[in-house]
């Protein structure tokens, strides 16, 4: 576990009110963390909004039982979706403040309340949203579909769920006992399709469960030792994925082994692909290091082995290499998993987030730019003005 991930991890932590945040277990070196707050949460009932374009009202309800309106506007018709869905799988989704586009400025989605993450399911995404700006207020989660639906999801909002982009489905895993329980749900219906006890050993994160991967029939836990590999389907363990990490799944594949350097097949954890020979030593000769994001499709492995600075507001002051020299033109390498065809992109490793389709995205000042894994070409989309960072989906805490 590297200090650069290990700062994602509190950064998302530090943007829920969990009381006693414990990461002893991720940071190598470091303090204890605590952090306490108390706040009124706002939820947004469960109402559906259709696939029409215009504006439609989701009564929502304070803790104190005092109803508000959070109002949904979509530019998404009825006509629109088979385009939008299109649009989607190649472009991706990405918002700033309220509004959520699909790809295409043209196809938006308004909330009404901030939107923080958002991770891709088949046909929409999984979006974690905040009527707080400054991130004081605890998070919920609501499924924005590509033909304009919003849905509030019974999804706890201090957990990241698990999503598979080729599948209309999200995990998610709550403690039950001594033990946990694994809940998979249908993301545009909101129906529970299934739910599987289990239990193993987990400390290192400092969440109050595991982290969660989904992949086709198949969960991935960030559990200590080795990642546990359950089908959901039948509720039976498959074959463990070596190493002890954030899920990283995909097109029926993880990464596993150390600095999630090796792909494997989900299931049987077969070998694939292995990223190994990109590792970075520092000024000792010693201490391999490298880190690894597959694409939502399974079909590429982005590495990176650079370093960032990073100040208060969030924004990248320099890279450096594994052993301390300063880098002006840090890139990326991305690796083709049937193949082992490699690329190289100008980045690091907070640059690229991913498309469903296995795109990489990044944001360049006020443009969203994708780039094909195999061949490097990119395309770039204007996003309209307004308040508040872009942020992209496809990245597992949020960019």
């Amino acid at each position: 576990m590297t200090d650069q991930l290990i700062e994602r991890i509190r950064e998302h932590a530090d943007s829920e009110p969990i009381p006693d945040l414990d990461l002893d277990g991720v940071i190598r070196r470091g303090r204890r963390v605590r952090r306490h707050r108390s706040i009124t949460r706002r939820t947004i009932a469960t109402l559906a909004v259709g696939a029409v374009a215009g504006t439609a009202f989701i009564v929502a309800t304070n803790r104190d039982s005092s109803a508000s309106r959070l109002t949904v506007t979509t530019s998404i018709s009825a006509s629109d979706v088979k385009l939008v869905s299109a649009a989607y799988r190649t472009g991706g989704a990405f918002s700033r403040g309220h509004t959520l586009w699909f790809s295409d400025p043209d196809y938006a989605v308004d909330l009404g309340v901030t939107i923080q993450l958002m991770y891709y399911t088949a046909n929409g995404v999984v979006a974690g949203v905040t009527n707080n700006n400054d991130g004081d207020v605890k998070r919920d989660y609501v499924y924005v579909g590509t033909d304009g639906s919003v849905r509030k999801l019974n999804l706890p909002g201090d957990v990241v769920p698990g999503t598979d982009a080729q599948a209309d489905r999200f995990a998610y895993l709550t403690k039950k006992g001594a033990g946990y329980e694994i809940h998979v749900v249908g993301a545009s219906t909101g129906h529970e399709l299934a739910t599987r006890s289990f239990d193993a050993p987990y400390s290192w994160a400092g969440w109050r469960v595991p982290p969660i991967g989904l992949t086709g029939d198949f969960v991935v836990l960030g559990v200590d030792k080795n990642q546990q590999v359950i089908n959901w389907r039948t509720g039976k363990r498959a074959a463990d994925v070596p190493g002890t990490q954030l899920p990283s799944t995909g097109g029926g594949h993880a990464l596993g082994a150390e600095n999630g350097g090796t792909t494997y097949h989900v299931g049987d954890s077969g070998v694939l692909r292995s990223t190994k020979d990109l590792v970075a030593v520092d000024e000792s000769g010693k201490n391999p290091w490298a880190a690894n994001e597959l694409s939502p499709d399974g079909r590429f492995v982005e590495t990176t082995t650079t370093f960032v600075g990073v100040d208060q507001h969030g924004h990248v002051t320099g890279s450096q290499s594994a052993d301390g020299t300063v880098l002006r033109h840090p890139v990326v390498y991305v690796t083709e998993v049937a193949t082992g065809h490699r690329i190289t992109l100008p980045g690091n490793f907070r640059t690229y987030g991913w498309t469903p389709d296995g795109r990489l995205m990044r944001v360049d000042g006020t443009k969203v730019t994708t780039c094909d894994g195999s061949t490097g070409a990119c395309t770039a989309r204007t996003v309209p003005d307004g308040p508040g960072a872009i942020h992209m989906a496809g990245m597992y805490l949020g960019s």
